[in-house]
């Protein structure tokens, strides 16, 4: 018996190698060019950096000059200082609020990602009470799946033992 495996291991390798070789010796080379790359995308231009911060600046020294002057005050009286700027402030691609983070809603942070959803959901949201109940229901629901799964697939494996 064990004479016959080796007869049949043997030629089906035989049959793998020859296809191999008639596979390399018909196939065509490929001119797989890379594309090039702009290297200048990656370079910093110091110019049109200090352009985009224009504004920045000035308003910068304008509050300097002005102690006690605030944000919404330039912005109620129309000042050209403020004019296309947002006090939000949304760091780390943190939603603004009544925004759901990264177009992503709360239920699936929860049921993705269980609780790393949930502390994401409290902090990008900052700690919104209704987004947070929603991905702890969905943590709730993506932990009673994956245990529903488990069971099954235990099942079957015993069953299928049996």
């Amino acid at each position: 018996m064990k004479k016959l495996h080796f007869k049949i291991l043997s030629v089906f390798m035989a049959l793998a190698m020859l296809a191999a070789q008639t596979h390399s010796l018909s196939a065509k080379p490929l001119n797989m060019g890379v594309p090039s790359v702009d290297e200048s995308v990656f370079s910093l231009d110091e110019t049109a950096l200090d352009a985009a911060f224009a504004g920045l600046d000035e308003l910068d020294q304008y509050l300097d000059a002005n102690h006690g002057t605030t944000f919404s005050e330039l912005k109620e009286s129309g000042s050209e200082l403020v004019a296309g700027l947002s006090d939000m402030a949304a760091p780390m691609g943190a939603a603004a609020s009544g925004e759901i983070p990264l177009g992503i809603p709360a239920f699936w942070w929860g049921c993705i990602l269980g609780w790393v959803g949930i502390l994401l959901i409290y902090i990008f949201t900052d700690n919104d009470k209704e987004a947070v109940k929603k991905s702890f229901y969905g943590c709730l629901v993506g932990t009673l799946l994956g245990v529903g799964i488990y069971f099954v697939a235990f099942g079957a494996a015993v069953s299928t033992s049996n």
